[in-house]
């Protein structure tokens, strides 16, 4: 039984730290971002960024603030 709540015990911690992990690299992405305009939903970002057109950019519609932003990914 020790056994058994020994491996749930570091199940859990195994999972906490790829949440973390996780959570940690959308932050990184936000910093990338160059935010233009509000948005509902990430296709109301799609003529704001540029997407399917040189340089193939990526938008989101991501919090910012208050509210939500077009975030569109320069990479």
């Amino acid at each position: 039984m020790t056994t058994s709540k020994l491996y749930f015990v570091a199940l859990l911690i195994i999972a906490s730290a790829l949440v973390s992990a996780q959570s940690i690299r959308i932050m990184d992405a936000l910093s990338d971002c160059d935010f233009r305009g509000p948005c509902l939903k990430k296709e109301d970002c799609y003529d704001r960024c540029g997407v399917n057109k040189p340089p193939f950019n990526n938008a989101i519609c991501a919090p910012n603030g208050s509210s939500r932003q077009c975030c569109c990914i320069l990479s």
